[in-house]
């Protein structure tokens, strides 16, 4: 999966600024994640944890080389999440809650 740029046929509420996103304007959408503004994409500097929200730390992740950051499925996670011995549990529920269309 991956953001599609596209300009908005219906309203919608940013998931990163929790602002609206106007009929005829321009923005990112993904599939069961929801939508975003450009600018919103664009100032992101990388990607939030799964299962936090905090910042997945893609600045010194070991896989920038070779991440097409904007691109990139929503399932990183930042390195204290990474650290907790419940980390695949953790993992599993927040991409379970993210992308419930997984279940079916």
């Amino acid at each position: 999966m991956s953001w599609v740029k596209l300009t908005m046929r219906f309203p919608g509420k940013c998931i990163k600024c929790k602002k609206p996103l106007k009929i005829g304007e321009r923005g990112l959408w993904l599939k069961g994640v929801g939508v975003k503004h450009e600018q919103c994409g664009e100032s992101d500097g990388g990607i939030s944890c799964i299962i936090c929200g905090k910042p997945a730390g893609c600045t010194n992740c070991e896989m920038s080389a070779d991440c097409d950051i904007k691109n990139v499925s929503p399932l990183c996670i930042c390195k204290s999440c990474d650290r907790k011995k419940s980390a695949i549990q953790d993992y599993f529920q927040a991409v379970k809650r993210k992308f419930p269309i997984l279940l079916e």
